[in-house]
């Protein structure tokens, strides 16, 4: 058998990887010296794993060491300390933490136990996360920001006096020119608050996200990433499928590029929670706005089987377009009512505040271009989870497109061909993703949580009365049941 070939440009097998720095750098300076006290834990390092989320600002994540050196008396560790980290898939980007790019901060340290008859070998757990974080505890925003909502972003994330970050922000752009003044909070709520109130200048959708990956930071809308550029839907990084481990080529050779696209495991969480997605205002919601300064009061309903066309969803129609039947939930008359769900607003009912014309020239966003769009579409991502292991790859973050093709679980014909599922197959969107490296099985795996908000194939359409009730039951006197009883 030949040795592995360590070129960091040839992956050897699904799940190869190579770790070139693991440093952890002290706050104080080294003895003799006037730098940073730098000690490489790479040869302590059992497991590196950390997370990406589309609902967290920042990445977090934990290293494993076994310490023979007592590292943690020796730097020592006190939650001031920073860490390099450079790892890749050999042939892939590689996720650079160092202090050319920008480090991450060792926040907390946990788990430690001997592991050695001695006892001079400790086992314990590092817990890391950005700086970012670091700083957003440290300041407050107490200022007015005027104009496009991304301008203040930028500004929130590099500027000294705030995130003070050195790594790359991606935008969407909005079509939001507003003026908001901050009344002392924290930089990443004052973005969550500005995320709240945007609307993007290409998609009908309202609300953004702000999340970080390896890449840097995000600033953009759900649909941004089911889409590209607001005309045709965004194509998948990668294509996973059931099938056999090691698969071969017509050579006789592992063939590491269907490899890297096997499914370990995999399950399914909430595909079908209907009370849950009623109660969260998903196929109707009603809104009342009370405009003090007018006067005036305004009722907005929203129905998710006349919305649904207007936006990108994970599952697209012909040449990539929009859909406008790929409902998650059958269009259907619910129970004896003689309408769909999205007929009846009052799921959830709302009620705000507002006022126009309060900033001149600058005008808030209208909260029924918001808020009823918004409560919808995070109900659409919260239910109808995959949950997949999977080969890891250092070229995959949150927020990406994959395709799963998941066969359709019955039995068929020896000679007949196995088709895909055809409500659950299909395309999904990563919410969160775990890299975890395994220095002892020299193996990177991927833990993903991905979610469908629309269906591959159109679910039937019935609209005929199918449910028939019986007549009216009268209420039962207790006393009277009680005194039946007691009569024998």
């Amino acid at each position: 058998m030949a040795a592995p070939d360590n070129n960091d440009n040839i992956i050897n097998f699904a799940g190869d990887f190579r770790i070139k720095r693991c440093t952890i750098i002290s706050y104080r300076k080294a003895p003799d010296s006037d730098q940073a006290f730098r000690v490489n834990v790479l040869p302590q390092l059992l497991n590196l794993s950390f997370v990406e989320d589309l609902t967290s600002p920042v990445i977090t994540g934990e290293i494993d060491l076994a310490d023979t050196n007592d590292i943690r008396t020796l730097l020592p560790l006190t939650g001031m300390e920073r860490l390099e980290l450079k790892v890749f898939t050999p042939g892939q980007d590689e996720i650079n933490y160092t202090e050319e790019n920008d480090t991450l901060y060792v926040y907390k340290i946990a788990k430690i136990r001997n592991t050695s008859g001695t006892g001079r070998q400790q086992v314990y757990r590092l817990y890391f996360t950005s700086r970012e974080a670091y700083k957003n505890n440290t300041v407050r925003v107490s200022k007015a920001f005027a104009g496009p909502i991304e301008d203040a972003v930028y500004e929130l994330v590099q500027d000294k006096k705030y995130l003070d970050s050195r790594k790359p922000i991606y935008i969407e752009p909005s079509s939001t020119n507003a003026k908001y003044v901050i009344p002392n909070l924290k930089p990443m709520a004052t973005i969550k608050f500005l995320c709240d109130n945007t609307i993007s200048k290409k998609y009908k959708n309202a609300g953004y996200l702000f999340y970080e990956t390896t890449r840097g930071f995000n600033f953009r809308s759900f649909e941004s990433l089911m889409a590209m550029n607001g005309v045709i839907a965004r194509p998948p990084t990668e294509l996973y499928a059931i099938q056999p481990a090691k698969v071969r080529t017509e050579k006789g050779d592992v063939d590491i590029v269907k490899d890297l696209r096997a499914v370990y495991n995999y399950s399914f969480e909430d595909a079908v929670n209907l009370l849950d997605e009623m109660n969260g205002g998903l196929y109707a919601n009603r809104l009342v706005t009370n405009d003090i300064y007018n006067k005036k009061i305004e009722t907005h309903d929203y129905d998710y089987f006349e919305e649904f066309g207007e936006y990108f969803h994970t599952e697209f129609a012909e040449e990539g377009q929009k859909s406008f039947t790929k409902w998650l939930h059958p269009f259907t008359k619910f129970d004896n009512t003689g309408k769909t769900l999205g007929d009846l607003p009052m799921q959830k009912l709302m009620n705000l505040v507002q006022t126009a014309k309060t900033h001149n020239d600058y005008e808030f966003v209208p909260c029924k271009d918001t808020v009823p769009q918004k409560v919808s579409q995070r109900q659409q991502m919260a239910n109808f989870h995959l949950i997949m292991t999977v080969p890891g790859q250092t070229k995959m973050n949150v927020g990406n497109m994959i395709s799963f093709a998941l066969p359709y679980q019955k039995q068929v014909a020896a000679d007949e061909a196995q088709k895909l599922n055809p409500y659950y197959s299909g395309r999904y969107l990563i919410l969160q993703l775990k890299h975890k490296f395994d220095l002892a099985e020299q193996k990177h795996t991927m833990n993903m949580r991905c979610v469908k908000d629309a269906v591959a194939t159109d679910l039937p359409i019935e609209m005929d009365e199918l449910i028939t009730l019986t007549e009216k039951v009268e209420a039962i006197d207790i006393y009277q049941e009680d005194e039946n009883i007691l009569k024998g």
